[in-house]
């Protein structure tokens, strides 16, 4: 059955944007500036966060870097069972209000952290956040920006990459400070209320698709080749009969797998090699805030290219920075790294995020993330584990690193062999 534009509730759009001056601009633009407050939010559930936390949870309970580690693979492992229903429960009704039940539990769920005391409290609390963040947060927001966005979905999806990076960036800051302050009990705080702060009212005015509410996509210049609006139409069905499905299920797959396990080590590896934990932590907030510019030049690279080949473009410059992390012994070096990996990785972000709805259109979005999601957590999830388990028992996470070269290179190499396939319904405009 093929999908259908305008299924679903209607809704108005919020009477904000309806008055001047936000009226001036597409509202498919607010969309997106609310879908990166949210995606802010769930950061405090991801990779460097808990990585920034380590120490702590290490001198205060004792608690090894793998067992610390397994709160993430406990929420991925969850994030992968409920993306198949989350996805296309977000393709028929939208994003607002799973958005903002899923920021006021993860505000909920940081309070109750700063009041832990076993490993067990660990595992579920920081297990329940990681699986709202990115089984929930992470997918719908992505399907919003696929239904507000044709022509501009890489410049849109690069904004939403502001709110994640930025996230990456000053929450080890935050944290950095709080702790020193009052231990982990004001770190969890401290980020409960910055995430109240900039997420809980912003998801309120994100609606399904413009069509819901009485606005069209922006259209090509005079002159385009087609209509901006032009996206083909698949069902989950179709997809996974082509064979660039599958290529790009590998490549990506990949990514998660490096990505999530690179930004859990990042400042463990550096304090390994003798720079100091301050200075680590500054290092995270560096590569964080190269994110957002990497973020940016993603999303404006896919205006130019298509994702079959800026993603493999970038994803060779960020295994290049992999190598140089493994001769990373000085604070220079670290810094490098920092700029470095911070750009290419920031790059990839975006263009991994749209490489799906870009082959297989808007209209079945979630559902086909819904398919493709439990892959990709899963392999994800044992990321950041595997890591810990390499660093207690070899004292170096040089080894997996040199492996996730390799693996990195044959994602590039599986995207690059992935033509986007001929839709088999013309795309609607």
């Amino acid at each position: 059955m093929t999908p259908s534009p305008s299924s679903g509730t209607p809704a108005a759009l919020p009477a904000l944007l309806r008055m001047r001056p936000f009226s001036r601009l597409y509202a498919g633009w607010w969309m997106a500036v609310a879908a990166s407050l949210v995606s802010f939010a769930g950061v405090a559930f991801f990779n460097p966060v808990l990585g920034a936390l380590v120490p702590a949870l290490q001198e205060q309970f004792g608690w090894s870097v793998a067992a610390i580690a397994a709160a993430m693979t406990i929420g991925t492992v969850a994030a992968a069972v409920i993306a198949p229903i989350i996805g296309p429960l977000a393709d028929r009704y939208g994003a607002r209000w799973m958005l903002v039940a899923s920021v006021a539990l993860m505000i909920a769920l940081l309070a109750l952290l700063a009041f832990i005391n076993e490993l067990w409290q660990l595992w579920l609390l920081y297990g329940l956040g990681r699986a709202i963040g990115v089984g929930i947060v992470d997918l719908v927001v992505v399907v919003a920006i696929a239904n507000w966005f044709v022509r501009d979905r890489g410049r849109a999806m690069g904004l939403t990459m502001i709110g994640t990076r930025a996230g990456m960036s000053l929450m080890p800051l935050l944290l950095a400070w709080t702790l020193g302050v009052g231990g982990l009990r004001a770190g969890f705080l401290g980020l409960a209320v910055l995430v109240a702060v900039l997420a809980f009212l912003p998801p309120l005015i994100i609606r399904r698709r413009p069509e819901d509410v009485g606005l069209r996509l922006p259209r090509a210049p005079a002159g385009a080749d087609e209509p901006s609006d032009a996206d083909p139409v698949w069902t989950v069905r179709q997809a996974l009969r082509t064979r660039a499905f599958w290529l790009l299920l590998l490549g990506t797959s990949v990514l998660m797998v490096v990505g999530g396990s690179v930004n859990f080590t990042f400042v463990s590896h550096l304090t390994s090699n003798g720079v100091d934990d301050s200075t680590a932590v500054f290092a995270l907030s560096l590569w964080a805030g190269m994110g957002i510019i990497g973020g940016i030049a993603g999303g404006e690279l896919r205006q130019r290219l298509s994702v079959r080949f800026a993603l493999p473009g970038v994803i060779c410059v960020t295994a290049a920075s992999l190598v140089w992390f493994v001769l990373a012994d000085s604070v220079w070096m670290g810094l490098v790294f920092a700029v470095w990996h911070g750009l290419s990785f920031g790059a990839q972000l975006p263009l991994n995020r749209i490489s799906f709805p870009d082959y297989f259109g808007r209209y079945s979005v979630g559902a086909i993330r819904g398919v493709t999601a439990p892959v990709q957590f899963a392999l994800n999830a044992f990321g950041p584990l595997i890591a810990g388990l390499i660093f207690d028992w070899q004292g170096s996470y040089n080894p997996l690193y040199v492996a996730f070269v390799a693996l990195l290179l044959l994602a590039a190499l599986s995207i690059l062999a992935a033509p986007k396939p001929r839709a088999p319904t013309a795309p609607r405009s």
